[in-house]
C-alpha cells in the first residue's frame, strides 16, 4: 500500500558540468540570432510605410489625413516581425534537442530581444536611405487647406515623404517573449521531465 506513494527521483536533472557545455553552442546561436536581426531590420525597412507630407510656401508643414495611421502601422509591423522573428528561433532552438534546457531558454531570451534592438536600429537607418525623399510639386485647394468655404486660387505646396519611425523601442520585447513562448510551449506538449534530451 506504501508503495503507490513512492515519490520517484526526478528524471533529467542537469548537471553543473552538462550546464557549463550547453554555454558555448548557446553563445554562438546567440551571435547568429543577433545577426539576423539585421536582416530583419532591412526586411521592416522595406515594408513600413513612410509618411506623407505637404508643405507650402510660407514653410507650414501638415501630414495628409489619410497618412496619419502609417505610424502606427510602422510600429505595428515591427512588432509583429520581431515577435514572428522570435517564434521561429524559440522553435528553431527546441529542434536541438542535445541542448535542450534552461541554458538555451535564457540564451534565446537574450539574443532575440538583442537582435531586434538590432533590427530596430537597422531598420531606422535603412528606412531613412531607402525612402524616397524627392519632393513633389502639388496644388492644395484653398477652401480645405485653410479650413473654411471661401473659394480661391489654389495654393503650391510641395508633397514628401517622411521615412517610417517606430513609434515605441519598447516592440523589441515580442521577440523575446515570442522566443520564450514558442520554447515552453513546446517543452509543455512534449511533457518529458528530460525534455527528451538524449
Amino acid at each position: 500500500m506504501s508503495e503507490e506513494f513512492v515519490v520517484e527521483p526526478p528524471r533529467g536533472m542537469l548537471s553543473r558540468a552538462e550546464l557549463l557545455d550547453d554555454v558555448r553552442p548557446t553563445a554562438l546561436t546567440a551571435a547568429l540570432v543577433v545577426v539576423a536581426g539585421a536582416v530583419l531590420g532591412l526586411l521592416w525597412a522595406l515594408v513600413a510605410p513612410g509618411q506623407a507630407t505637404v508643405t507650402t510656401a510660407t514653410g507650414a508643414s501638415s501630414a495628409l489625413a489619410a497618412e496619419s495611421d502609417h505610424v502606427f502601422d510602422a510600429t505595428a509591423i515591427f512588432f509583429l516581425l520581431a515577435t514572428a522573428y522570435g517564434v521561429v528561433v524559440g522553435v528553431l532552438a527546441w529542434r536541438r534537442r542535445t541542448r535542450r534546457g534552461p541554458v538555451t531558454l535564457l540564451g534565446i531570451a537574450i539574443a532575440t530581444t538583442a537582435g531586434a534592438w538590432v533590427a530596430a536600429f537597422v531598420g531606422t537607418r535603412l528606412a531613412g536611405v531607402l525612402t524616397d525623399r524627392r519632393p513633389l510639386g502639388v496644388l492644395l485647394d484653398r477652401a480645405q487647406a485653410s479650413g473654411s468655404t471661401t473659394p480661391g486660387p489654389p495654393i503650391p505646396a510641395t508633397l514628401s515623404t517622411i521615412p517610417a519611425t517606430i513609434g515605441s523601442f519598447w516592440t523589441v520585447l515580442g521577440a523575446g517573449i515570442g522566443a520564450v513562448l514558442a520554447y515552453l510551449l513546446c517543452a509543455i506538449a512534449l511533457g518529458e521531465d528530460d525534455l527528451d534530451r538524449p
